[in-house]
């Protein structure tokens, strides 16, 4: 499973944020799913997610913002998964919806 870890400049002020993302079905094994797209677990834990989908019914890739939330992500995911892949770029798809509480 690919995790995705990019720096984006749109997500704070000072931008350069780190981001990550990972296929949702991943996301909602480790966070949790429900609410607009499978993003409540990522609220609960991060109090905000970010929604990367071309088209609906195209494949899915949910995330967070900031560098600590993101060590914390690939902390959750490694545990839930067996082969995690860090790739240093964008998801492939675009960004969709993103989101805090």
């Amino acid at each position: 499973m690919k995790v995705y870890v990019y720096r984006d400049p749109q997500f704070a002020r000072a931008g350069n944020t780190v981001v990550a993302a990972a296929p949702m079905g991943a996301v909602v094994k480790a966070f949790g799913g429900g609410g607009v797209k499978n993003t409540a677990g990522l609220h609960a834990v991060f109090h905000g997610a970010i929604v990367y989908q071309e088209h609906p019914g195209s494949d899915c890739y949910l995330g967070v913002w900031g560098a600590r939330k993101v060590a914390k992500f690939k902390a959750a995911l490694r545990k839930h998964e067996q082969d995690v892949e860090v790739v240093q770029s964008a998801p492939p798809a675009r960004l969709a919806w993103y989101g805090t509480e």
